[in-house]
């Protein structure tokens, strides 16, 4: 009885050990680097929204740094983003007079929210990473400019091979 309780005792210390995470050690987040399609099928925009196509070139996610290039056709009108910041909450300019800034969720979830040049935030998303990252969800927010309509929608991408 005195080996198993010492067998038992080992064996819980050992598990504590392995389960606490020194401080200051750096949580593994999932990298969205890659490119990212708009898959048509899934996403069903609220009316008033007429986005057609939607590529997001991800160069650089290490969990710290993010750069990415966004092409979106609207309206038969192709805008491009490019983003280069981090992961601080401080805002990045994006052009056009706009900021974005992002932030970790958890290791699977980040939020960005787009300021324009008032300060007014135009856009509130949350984007999730599903299937072993080769499905992105944003979950967004948007509003184009005060007292305008808002609109709520979630917009899904598959990773290219």
């Amino acid at each position: 009885m005195r080996n198993t309780m010492v067998i038992v005792s080992s064996l819980a210390i050992a598990a504590s050990f392995s389960l606490a995470q020194p401080a200051g050690a750096a949580t593994k987040f999932v990298s969205w680097e890659g490119t990212w399609h708009l898959n048509k099928k899934e996403t069903i925009y609220p009316k008033g929204v007429h986005v057609t196509d939607n590529d997001l070139v991800v160069s650089k996610d290490d969990g710290d740094k993010l750069t990415y290039v966004e092409t979106v056709v609207s309206n038969g009108k192709t805008d491009v983003q490019k983003y280069d910041g981090a992961y601080d909450g401080k805002p990045y300019d994006i052009g056009n007079g706009e900021t974005m800034a992002f932030n970790h969720i958890n290791a699977t979830e980040y939020r960005a929210v787009r300021h324009d040049g008032t300060g007014f935030v135009r856009e509130n998303s949350i984007f999730e990473l599903r299937n072993n990252g080769k499905k992105l969800i944003c979950h967004a927010w948007a509003q184009q400019k005060l007292g305008g309509p808002e609109v709520a929608f979630d917009e899904i991408f598959d990773k290219a091979p």
